[in-house]
């Protein structure tokens, strides 16, 4: 989520950028999934989300830039691929006079985000070393071993929070950027725009279940093309 830039003088003193640039992206991800409900009812189970503190995550990825806009090409627009993993939590209470056997009373269950992200911000260099920018994100969520294994009954409501995930989502993003030489370091804040969660379901049966994501993301973008200073 980083650009290089910092050897890039001010256009307007020593040149302008190369009209292209790529290279690697990697950046730390503060992630948090958030529900307009504090808690909510499915079958037996009362399920409350995480929604105070966000999860450490992390990205990692390639960027490439096209720089324009007349001599100076101080508008780019900068496409990223890049995987990413965070998790969210939610503690779960069985309120059933007697759970079954090998069932449970309360228990925390932790859902792993990991999603392959495409990013197109488009943005504006400020200065030598300042940047703007922000654009669309979009997001496909890669299944975990919780969905693609059979489950036992104490885990089956951790299964259907899990298979309650959407596959894709859309998101926007907007941040600003520091160069320094071939890196350029960037903060974003980045919000989903389609629900990550709309329903779930247990024992043939579907309960509301709304999800947004947003996250707080500190990049570093390394340069390596072109490779002159």
């Amino acid at each position: 989520m980083f650009s290089w830039a910092q050897t890039l003088p001010d256009s307007t003193a020593t040149g302008a950028p190369a009209a292209w640039q790529g290279g690697l992206l990697m950046g730390h991800d503060l992630f948090r999934v958030t529900n307009p409900e504090p808690g909510f009812v499915v079958g037996q189970y009362q399920i409350i989300p995480r929604l105070t503190t966000p999860s450490a995550g992390f990205r990692i990825g390639f960027w490439t830039r096209h720089n324009f806009g007349g001599p100076e090409r101080r508008w780019f627009v900068q496409p990223e691929l890049a995987y990413s993993r965070s998790q969210s939590w939610h503690h779960i209470n069985n309120t059933a006079q007697q759970p079954t056997t090998g069932d449970f009373w309360s228990m925390a269950s932790a859902q792993d985000w990991q999603r392959l992200n495409v990013a197109v911000p488009v943005g504006y260099r400020l200065s030598k070393r300042l940047r703007v920018l922000g654009g669309p994100v979009f997001a496909v969520r890669i299944p975990t071993a919780y969905e693609r294994a059979e489950q036992d009954y104490e885990l089956r409501i951790v299964s259907s929070i899990n298979h309650s995930m959407r596959r894709h989502g859309l998101a926007v993003q907007a941040g600003m950027g520091y160069e320094l030489g071939r890196v350029l370091l960037t903060a974003r804040y980045e919000r989903g725009l389609t629900k990550a969660a709309t329903e779930i379901k247990l024992d043939n049966r579907e309960y509301s279940f709304v999800h947004y994501v947003s996250q707080l993301s500190f990049g570093m973008a390394l340069r390596l093309l072109p490779f002159n200073p």
